[in-house]
């Protein structure tokens, strides 16, 4: 059922793969008592990334995010990394709620091949950006086997460099039914946007260190204009767990 949910997802990701901002793997650590650390690896059509949590004490985790999606064919690559931090507000039993908030900085380029209008991408963008994030996230644990979790990353975005390049026909007189494309560029320093993605992990124990991650969140843009964005991030992960006690 999950299998067949991720390739659905996967198939419709595909045409909003022309995409300058490309979402993170939502990350939502299991790491719980001082002293315990985890990293994390995640492949998908989003692209790969790599994450890291640390527990300073049994409330408070140190998070770091870097991530990438290059696809060569096309010209389209998007670069962003991000660190912050989560406070554990309440540990009811087998669960726990955890804010995590931090600061990001990214860039892409995406080129015009075949993209409908789910990225809305008329030629060209190129961007670069710093952001701010809060992500409210609930963890459940109801075995050492399986964690489920689920949270909502909210987003700013100051773009720092945002270039759109269209190209406009003009007429040609010696060619009336056709015309001239006309490059046009328009940029757009200082422009701001809002973000919501919502999103799951499952993790299921494969080792008392390791873990198998499947992931989905989806980056919805509050606000238009706003660069093309990758709507889906779907992917399967590896996370590994050290320090203090093995991954509960």
């Amino acid at each position: 059922m999950l299998v067949k949910l991720i390739a659905a997802a996967s198939g419709a990701a595909l045409l909003s793969s022309c995409a300058a901002v490309v979402p993170h793997t939502l990350q939502t650590p299991l790491v719980q008592h001082r002293g315990e650390t985890e990293l994390g690896a995640n492949l998908g059509l989003h692209g790969s990334d790599v994450q890291v949590a640390h527990a300073l004490s049994d409330r408070l985790t140190l998070t770091g995010s870097g991530h990438q999606r290059i696809r060569g064919r096309h010209g389209h690559w998007a670069y962003s990394g991000e660190a912050g931090a989560g406070y554990t507000l309440a540990r009811p039993h087998k669960q726990r709620w955890t804010v995590y908030g931090g600061l990001g900085y990214g860039a892409g380029y995406a080129y015009e091949t075949f993209c409908p209008d789910l990225c809305d991408l008329p030629v060209s963008y190129r961007v670069r950006y710093g952001y701010g994030y809060l992500q409210p996230t609930y963890l459940w644990m109801p075995d050492e086997s399986i964690a489920l979790s689920a949270g909502v990353k909210m987003a700013g975005y100051d773009f720092l460099r945002w270039r759109t390049t269209r190209h406009e026909p003009l007429p040609d007189p010696g060619n009336p039914p056709g015309g001239i494309l006309q490059p046009t560029t328009l940029d757009r320093p200082g422009y701001g946007g809002l973000t919501l993605q919502p999103g799951y992990n499952i993790l299921t124990r494969l080792t008392p260190r390791l873990r198998l991650q499947l992931s989905q969140s989806f980056l919805i843009p509050m606000q238009k204009p706003f660069p093309s964005v990758l709507i889906f991030a779907t992917g399967v992960g590896l996370q590994y767990h050290f320090g203090g006690g093995a991954a509960e």
